[in-house]
């Protein structure tokens, strides 16, 4: 018998409006432990992360994910609130197509 094996493209995303309130590098503190403490099974997935995010501190916050990208062995994309949603979305169903 023959197998076929299958590679599936998996995208997550981490984003949202541009927050008031929130501070966007103390939130992405939390998604960076749980990132790391994931990091083997998000390479196993194939995963690819996209981050959008604004609002207090969202540049530190982006920063901090840009650092982690390059610990992860995982790709990450960093975007700030200059970039629509609309036009991240396409970029991830590329990945998954791809």
């Amino acid at each position: 018998s023959s197998r076929v094996l299958w590679t599936l493209a998996v995208t997550q995303f981490i984003g949202g409006g541009i927050a008031n309130f929130t501070d966007v590098a103390l939130t992405f503190r939390g998604i960076i432990r749980a990132l790391k403490e994931t990091q083997q099974k998000l390479r196993d997935a194939n995963v690819k992360i996209f981050v959008r995010r604004g609002g207090p501190n969202y540049m530190a916050g982006l920063a901090m994910m840009r650092q982690v990208a390059g610990e992860l062995g995982v790709p990450i994309e960093v975007y700030g609130p200059e970039t629509s949603m609309t036009k991240i979305v396409p970029m991830a169903i590329e990945y998954v197509r791809s």
